[in-house]
């Protein structure tokens, strides 16, 4: 594989995106998506506060909202409640005393990443293939610097959309809160985008490696948002039959293969956890993207 050539298969990709208007559509897509959920997160926040600080006993504070969030954040009937919530202790440990917007804004990022990486990449080799236009690029490169070029592509698009969506939502809580640390909210936002970002390489792993096994953009997209499902679904099903003897507990290293299993390790702040589950979700990506570069590999490129 040649450096070269494969950085200008990804410059390719990335001037393909912005021809096309592809870029400005996941810009767009990251932004909306970051600004509908910080706002109507606050709103609901906002209308939680009075209740829950009169259940809890807390003094309320006129003013914006989330004032009261930080004060219920920090009592220890609420931590009670996060702790229970969680489960995992040592997650807890790492993001108690975080500001619950900022928390909000990592499980908003987590939550959304995943889809809008297969509506970003699904369709990205299965175009090329019914167009033929991947006849006239594997002239000048490999199939596998033209592949990963797309990979590399979409990997500096998608973290451009999610450090632009870490931008507006951190304008819109600076905005809505009275009393927020702003530079210190931003830092935040941004080193959770870089996580969801990490987490957005394995599933554009799945996205690219689907889509190389179609000429049909829209078939591409449908089958990966099922596979989107069953990876949600099936660490749940494998946990269920492990506690029914159903299976070996040794067959839960399955749950291994799932993003969503390893994502966990994102939630952790030191170093040692956040880049074990880093180093899995790329290798993660790297192997699905590997599945479905093999089949074209070998097959006839039309």
């Amino acid at each position: 594989m040649s450096v070269r050539r494969l950085w200008q298969s990804t410059i390719a990709e990335l001037a393909s995106a912005f021809r096309s208007r592809r870029a400005i559509v996941v810009l767009v897509l990251y932004l909306a998506a970051s600004l509908l959920c910080m706002n109507g997160a606050i709103s609901v926040l906002g209308k939680m506060e009075s209740q829950l600080a009169e259940v809890l006993q807390l003094p309320q504070d006129e003013g914006r909202s989330g004032v009261v969030s930080a004060r219920l954040w920090r009592s220890k009937h609420f931590q009670r409640i996060v702790r229970s919530v969680v489960g995992d202790s040592l997650v807890y440990d790492d993001i108690s005393g975080k500001h619950p917007v900022e928390l909000l804004y990592a499980l908003f990022a987590f939550l959304y990443v995943p889809m809008l990486t297969i509506l970003v990449g699904a369709n990205r080799v299965s175009d090329d293939l019914r167009s033929g236009a991947v006849r006239y690029m594997i002239t000048r490169v490999t199939r596998l610097e033209w592949s990963f070029g797309k990979y590399l592509g979409l990997s500096v698009l998608l973290a451009a959309g999610l450090f632009t969506g870490a931008f507006a939502a951190w304008a819109v809580a600076t905005y809505r809160l009275g009393g927020v640390e702003s530079g210190t909210m931003l830092l935040a936002m941004l080193a959770w985008s870089a996580k969801a970002w990490v987490l957005s390489l394995a599933w554009l792993g799945v996205a690219l490696g689907v889509s190389h096994f179609f000429h049909s953009g829209a078939k591409a997209t449908a089958l990966a948002m099922v596979v989107m499902v069953v990876f949600a679904v099936m660490p749940k099903i494998v946990a269920l039959f492990s506690k029914l003897d159903m299976i070996s507990d040794g067959l839960l290293v399955l749950n291994r293969l799932f993003p969503g299993v390893v994502e966990d390790g994102l939630w952790r702040t030191s170093f040692a956890p956040v880049f074990t589950a880093s180093a899995w979700l790329v290798a993660l990506g790297l192997m699905y993207f590997s599945i479905g570069y093999a089949k074209f590999a070998k097959g006839e490129a039309r």
